[in-house]
């Protein structure tokens, strides 16, 4: 109401309408008698005509509105009207927008809230991986009731967390033996790396035109994997190196 104040108004008077016509047709079945019941039967075609011509613009007045926080955050387009406008009321308690987060990003399916669900400290993937914010996102403050402002921050965090974590995994890769580093990050940071250094050492050996030596040391580094396969291992890293494998492969 505090966001579309005509549209609500005239919503009120439309339905007003209907569920006093409605009654009057619920006293008498036949449509004939019932008809013939109304002091003045064409106003009754009148109202609802009307009504119908007042839910049209009240339905456009709707879609511009959704359409400015789609144009705020354009990762509310990937959801239909319903489920956006099923976020958009969720203004008094931010943690019932939970089921929607995987509907406008593809490899998260939750946050994790802290200090009375006043902020966001981390994600969580679809396969259980949770990842720790670099920042906190406040859902209080200014942010209250903004939850397009709000998201947005959510998705910026989502990626500097995973550049500064790429980071940190691309210095790992170096100075670390590759079966067990592999276990030790997160999934997609794993890939970026995997394909990262792949792509500095096909070069290197393509400028050294020595691609012999780099096709048998790719050949160690999947058999060393498949004996890492084979032992015991989490679903969530078991996860993570079949995707590894695959691209390595394919590569």
């Amino acid at each position: 109401k505090k966001q579309l104040p005509a549209e609500s108004e005239a919503f009120d008077v439309v339905n007003q309408t209907f569920r006093s016509r409605m009654k009057q047709v619920t006293s008498e079945p036949n449509c004939m008698k019932a008809s013939a019941d109304f002091k003045e039967p064409e106003n009754l075609v009148k109202d609802i005509t009307q009504c119908n011509v007042s839910l049209e613009k009240i339905q456009k007045g709707l879609k511009d509105y959704l359409e400015t926080k789609r144009l705020y955050f354009p990762r509310f387009f990937f959801l239909n009207d319903a489920d956006l406008l099923s976020i958009l009321a969720e203004t008094k308690d931010p943690t019932l927008v939970q089921p929607h987060m995987g509907k406008a990003f593809e490899g998260m399916v939750a946050v994790r809230f802290e200090k009375n669900d006043t902020i966001i400290a981390g994600m969580q993937s679809g396969e259980g991986e949770t990842i720790d914010m670099v920042r906190e996102v406040s859902v209080a403050g200014e942010n209250e009731g903004a939850v397009e402002k709000w998201l947005l921050e959510v998705e910026e965090d989502m990626m500097d967390t995973l550049r500064h974590q790429i980071n940190k995994s691309n210095i790992a890769y170096a100075n670390s033996n590759r079966v067990q580093w592999c276990c030790e990050w997160p999934g997609q940071v794993v890939l970026a790396t995997d394909c990262y250094y792949w792509t500095i050492e096909v070069e290197d050996h393509l400028d050294r035109k020595d691609l012999a030596s780099y096709l048998k040391k790719l050949i160690d580094q999947l058999l060393a994997i498949v004996e890492l396969v084979r032992g015991e291992m989490s679903k969530l890293n078991r996860v993570t190196v079949g995707a590894m494998v695959t691209i390595d492969v394919h590569a």
